[in-house]
């Protein structure tokens, strides 16, 4: 009986001090892991605050120093701007100069004649020293206006060879403006008359592009103008524009609060000034803190990469010195790392163990077994799975589309031959890349959306055209999971379709364009008419037609023959495209029948320009096969205002019946309709 005591006594003792030696096992494994872990947490810390400090720094001296250079090099080519068209101006002024005791009427002729308008300026004027108007091209002749108490007038009563107004804001338009000025002198240097230019600003030109231009990816520029009151002159913000600025230390309205932690979260943007030589503007240009220190968001999440490198290498320490304090742990290791070699091992497996090393043993010597009998069905599922692979990379390969996959976190698992071929890499080093990475920032970015949707679930296909003009009907398909409730991944499918876009556009033009001039036809005025009356009504602006008839063209025809006439016809249609704007259209609507579509039409006094400009044009003399021939063209025009509701219809017999008005007043000259039907004649000369 004491015996049998004593025995449970000593296997009660056996079983306390495993559990003793399993607590202690446990417990340093998790106090060694916890001590490496926090050591690498301590340096990695210490390394990331240092380097996080230092790229702050030196990012921030490199970024100040590129934008400086970049907005004094855009001041530089505003101020070259402006002095070219001071040069226009004073070669208007040379021009003008002999011919100072003409008319106002043959003087503004003349300037509008000589400058390029609204490629150099909107208007051009000339004032007498008195500071009475002669003419300006912007107001109607007859109009009395004086400008003596305007400051860049002044300045050019003073003796300045070339003066610049304060930031100016349209009467009619709310539009910002300013005026450049020259003197015209006389032989003797005497000032006999001032000759300025009108820039509206917010019109095509020079600071239009400039306002468009973006640094970098989000960086944007503003000019501020001069003088006790500055005013913002550009802003990406249209609804700033001509409102108060800061005389000093302007950021367009993009300042941030400074942070406690800037050198880790930067808040501010990197703003760079510099003035203009020409007038004192001041040009600001504005990269925001996010993309300006994205350099050093890379390398804090290199820095945490480090981090995580660190951590795997304390972990490996750390595995090392638990297998040497586990010894008893090495036999079972060894022996399970030959099973895969040798199955025939699972019988050196520690099975009698009378511990936890036994009980393992025990247990993966049954779970070894089991595994055994479904090795052979695995094998056969695995054969079949990789046949059917085999298959559909062999079919993807062979396709000249674009194949690929890419898995929840946006990186490639599988691309076919033509997608590696097309990025001139193995498709092996594909896989694995994310999309960024191979794509790029600015291709990625402009997919992002589509790519978002199909990862929302949806089929997506669209057409994308890239720099070298190709284009790609790309597809996205999502990968569903067994469940079909989580996207796994995408498909891709690309191709080109290149070729057949140039065929629909090029079967489109042939369609759309007179084949003897260039111009559009009859359809294709038709299109044009229609599409440029619904956005001026969508945008309350008002467009106008002109129909143009050469006079008496079948005479010309009848004495030098048809093919005369076909080539008077088309040196006619150059003619016409050079009386136009470059967003304005041209169409020949009938033989000798043309028309010309005009878009944003701000004055009826625009439209009876352009008239005038046809007239005159045909006027000059031909020269066709050695024969000089002199057209006459009668022009009609009507004005469409989104308040009417005109017809398209409605338009062109308005337009149709100032034209008959024009001829029947002895042709060669240009008629107008105005809402009420009536008709103005305005004859040659």
């Amino acid at each position: 009986m004491g015996g049998v005591i004593a025995k449970k006594a000593q296997a009660a003792e056996y079983g306390s001090v495993r559990q003793k030696t399993r607590y202690m096992r446990h417990s340093l494994k998790y106090r060694m892991a916890i001590a490496a872990a926090a050591v690498v947490t301590l340096v990695f810390a210490a390394r990331a605050g240092f380097s996080q400090i230092y790229a702050y720094g030196r990012l921030n001296e490199l970024v100040r120093s590129q934008q400086d250079t970049l907005v004094k090099l855009v001041a530089d080519q505003l101020d070259e701007k402006l002095e070219s068209r001071a040069i226009v101006l004073r070669r208007l002024a040379r021009t003008l100069a002999p011919v100072l005791d003409t008319p106002p009427a043959q003087l503004r002729q003349l300037a509008a004649d000589t400058v390029d308008m609204p490629e150099h300026f909107n208007a051009v004027f000339m004032a007498w020293p008195d500071g009475s108007l002669a003419f300006s091209t912007a107001v109607p002749t007859g109009v009395k206006m004086t400008i003596g108490d305007r400051d860049y007038f002044k300045e050019i009563l003073h003796g300045s060879p070339f003066a610049v107004s304060d930031l100016l804001q349209g009467k009619h338009t709310n539009a910002p403006g300013v005026i450049l000025a020259v003197p015209l002198k006389g032989p003797h240097g005497e000032l006999r008359a001032v000759v300025g230019g009108v820039l509206n600003l917010s019109a095509d030109n020079f600071l239009r592009e400039l306002a468009h231009s973006h640094i970098g990816l989000t960086g944007f520029y503003c000019l501020v103008s001069a003088g006790p009151n500055p005013r913002y002159a550009m802003h990406p913000d249209s609804s700033k524009v001509l409102t108060p600025a800061r005389a000093y230390g302007e950021s367009c309205g993009a300042d941030q609060p400074a942070s406690r932690w800037e050198s880790l979260a930067p808040q501010q943007p990197v703003v760079a000034r510099h003035l203009l030589a020409s007038n004192g503007w001041e040009v600001v240009s504005v990269l925001p803190a996010k993309e300006a220190y994205a350099p050093m968001v890379e390398v804090r999440q290199r820095a945490i990469l480090v981090g995580m490198l660190s951590l795997i290498f304390a972990a490996a320490l750390m595995w090392s010195t638990i297998r040497f304090l586990l010894a008893p742990l090495e036999h079972l290791h060894r022996t399970v790392r030959q099973l895969g070699t040798r199955p025939a091992a699972v019988a050196d497996l520690p099975a009698n163990r009378d511990d936890e090393i036994g009980e393992l043993a025990s247990a993966f010597s049954e779970v070894m077994q089991q595994l055994s009998e479904r090795e052979a069905a695995l094998k056969a599922a695995n054969d079949s799975a990789a046949a059917s692979e085999k298959r559909f990379v062999a079919i993807a390969n062979h396709v000249p589309e674009f194949v690929a996959f890419i898995d929840a976190s946006e990186r490639f698992a599988f691309v076919n031959q033509a997608y590696a071929r097309h990025y001139g890499l193995p498709a092996d080093q594909i896989t694995g890349l994310s999309v960024r990475e191979l794509w790029g920032t600015p291709e990625y970015v402009a997919n992002k959306p589509y790519l978002d949707q199909a990862c929302a679930g949806d089929v997506v296909t669209f057409t994308r055209e890239t720099a070298d003009g190709a284009a790609w009907e790309v597809t996205y398909q999502p990968a569903w999971n067994d469940t079909q409730d989580v996207v796994t991944g995408l498909h891709m499918f690309a191709r080109n379709v290149t070729d057949e876009r140039k065929k629909l556009r090029t079967l489109e033009a042939q369609t759309l364009t007179d084949h003897l001039t260039g111009l559009l036809n009859r359809k294709g005025f038709d299109r044009r008419l229609q599409e440029i009356m619904a956005r001026a009504d969508a945008a309350g602006q008002r467009a106008a037609l002109l129909l143009v008839d050469l006079d008496d063209f079948k005479s010309v025809n009848d004495s030098y023959g048809h093919p005369v006439g076909d080539r008077l016809l088309t040196a006619f249609a150059e003619r016409l495209r050079t009386c136009v704007r470059s967003a304005d259209a041209v169409a020949r609507i009938g033989g000798d029948e043309f028309a010309i579509i005009l878009d944003q039409v701000t004055t009826p006094n625009m439209v009876e320009r352009i008239g005038h400009a046809v007239v005159h044009a045909a006027l000059r003399p031909f020269t066709i096969d050695g024969n000089t021939l002199v057209a006459t063209a009668s022009v009609g025009s009507a004005i469409h205002r989104p308040d009417q509701g005109t017809s398209v219809s409605e338009l062109f017999m308005r337009a149709d019946m100032a034209l008959y008005d024009a001829k029947r007043h002895g042709k060669a000259c240009y008629s107008a309709t105005g809402p009420n039907k009536t008709t103005e004649i305005a004859p040659l000369g």
